[in-house]
């Protein structure tokens, strides 16, 4: 069998990830390719993290519900309408209303990754794209959250720089915002199971 044959094979496989959030098994979700891609050139990005005292499965179900109710504490995703009838998996989807650097926006969010108390990542599919990662790394004495929030943006070259600018700065206090109040709101719900 030549490298070629190899190559043909392996190509052949399905790109189709199956992840759940409960321990019945969800169903194959195969998902378009390049879906989450942002184009490099056109792509704002921010990243911010905190750490929260906190256990990881508090944090993680509180972000990942976003896309299956409202959550008081983001001020990114302002209103969520789930379409799946399969939540928490990869490829479950969502129709959102998001607020991006002051921007009112319409989009469908279809989850990407889904690690269970590690990390969700989610990308807004309508233009302009938008991408959502969270990352979760737990510590003796509580959890380490960072999300990193990345924009497409179209328009020319020169445009584009000046509005980089601009929205990154936006962006930046959005996720400041967003991840103290996500401590305020895991901190909270911990301190209440712990004393009761």
């Amino acid at each position: 069998m030549t490298s070629g044959s190899r190559k043909k094979r392996r190509n052949k496989r399905p790109s189709s990830r199956t992840v759940s959030p409960s321990t019945k098994a969800a169903k194959r979700t195969s998902l378009p390719p390049g879906l989450g891609k942002l184009q490099r050139d056109r792509r704002v990005a921010a990243t911010k993290g905190i750490f929260i005292d906190a256990s990881a499965e508090s944090c993680f179900s509180l972000v990942a519900s976003q896309l299956e109710r409202r959550s008081q504490w983001d001020p990114v995703i302002i209103d969520v309408k789930p379409i799946s009838k399969d939540r928490g998996c990869v490829g479950a989807t969502s129709q959102v209303t998001l607020n991006i650097g002051g921007k009112k926006l319409e989009s469908l969010a279809t989850i990407l990754r889904y690690h269970r108390c590690r990390s969700i990542g989610w990308v807004f599919n309508t233009r302009p794209k938008v991408r959502e990662d969270w990352q979760l790394e737990l510590y003796t004495r509580g959890t380490r959250a960072s999300v990193t929030l990345a924009y497409e943006i179209g328009g020319w070259t020169i445009a584009r720089f000046l509005y980089k600018v601009m929205l990154r700065r936006k962006m930046k206090q959005s996720l400041d915002k967003m991840l103290t109040q996500l401590k305020a709101v895991a901190e909270g719900i911990e301190h209440q199971t712990d004393e009761g």
